[in-house]
């Protein structure tokens, strides 16, 4: 374990605001129980699981984090876990931005429709991953290629 899982498990024990500063655009894997707020009740109080270890939820715990990226583009299935706030922005990119929250809170639909879009992308984008891996591993198989079956 490293020390920022510490100090973030350390700060959902207490309930006190936590801040990883200069993130990627690859987020460690570790954070997702965090970022998807799988919380779970163990023996009547809150409990989330960080990697191996399982540790006390405390309510009034706030996880921030913030990158010095100038663009990030995170991936759909990092972006529909998170709140994305740009403090560095220009008068077009503000007019996008109310221009998303208007549908959002006018066309619901249409908002409920991109963010399943969305996710639907993220796991298609997944699905190839393991179906080229697959094929990686068959075409890698000792052998002759031909007789393989299974290929």
């Amino acid at each position: 374990e490293g020390d920022f899982q510490k100090s973030i498990m350390q700060a959902i024990r207490t309930g006190c605001p936590a801040l990883l500063e200069n993130v990627d655009e690859e987020i460690d894997p570790v954070l997702e129980p965090l970022l998807l707020k799988q919380v779970f009740r163990d023996s009547g109080t809150l409990s989330i699981t960080l990697g191996d270890t399982t540790v006390e939820y405390n309510e009034s715990f706030r996880f921030y984090m913030t990158t010095k990226l100038p663009r990030p583009h995170y991936k759909p299935e990092i972006s529909t876990k998170v709140a994305l706030i740009n403090f560095v922005i220009t008068p077009a990119g503000l007019q996008d931005q109310l221009l998303q929250k208007v549908v959002a809170f006018e066309e619901r639909e249409l908002e409920e429709k991109k963010q399943k879009y969305l996710a639907k992308s993220a796991q298609n984008k997944a699905k190839l991953k393991a179906i080229e891996d697959e094929i990686l591993r068959l075409l890698s198989a000792e052998g002759n290629l031909l007789e393989n079956e299974e290929v």
